[in-house]
């Protein structure tokens, strides 16, 4: 193994993706690491049913780049991105610092007449998806983040 100049590397090289829908208005994706582990998770809301359709993905992981992931389909696209130098995630087309945030709400996907509003929800222990997918752990791990997002589609849909 060849020491890494800088410290953080491993921890956010991005190996993978996954999405899981949560709800009929809700549904989830994130970016893991080569142990499996979540680096980014985001949470995407929109009208009921958006996410039912068919989904083009595409992404680009090599060891020591910038990871990302996109899906696409005729209502929306899902943006996450982790820069290893950096240590930042894109979510969207917006940048957040990992050791700020690594977990966010996305109102208004697949929406056409309302800007999206990316919403950063904090730090989590984001763990690797065993008998549930992550994102549903992670919200049955944290009762007050699910709240949390009830609200802030609550006050986003008025």
């Amino acid at each position: 193994m060849v020491p890494s100049t800088v410290g953080s590397e491993e921890t956010f090289t991005v190996s993978g993706v996954g999405a899981y829908p949560i709800s009929g208005n809700l549904t989830s994706m994130w970016l893991v690491a080569p142990d499996k582990r979540p680096l980014v998770m985001a949470y995407f809301h929109g009208p009921d049913g958006w996410h039912n359709t068919q989904w083009q993905i595409a992404s680009k992981f090599e060891k020591g780049k910038p990871g990302w992931a996109e899906l696409r389909s005729d209502k929306a696209t899902l943006r996450l991105a982790v820069n290893a130098e950096t240590g930042e995630a894109e979510v969207q087309a917006d940048t957040f610092k990992l050791s700020e945030n690594n977990t966010f709400l996305v109102l208004h996907t697949g929406e056409s007449s309302a800007r999206q509003k990316v919403i950063p929800l904090g730090v989590f222990d984001l763990l690797a998806s065993k008998d549930k997918p992550a994102p549903v752990m992670l919200i049955r791990a944290n009762p007050a983040l699910m709240e949390r997002i009830s609200k802030e589609t609550a006050a986003g849909t008025h």
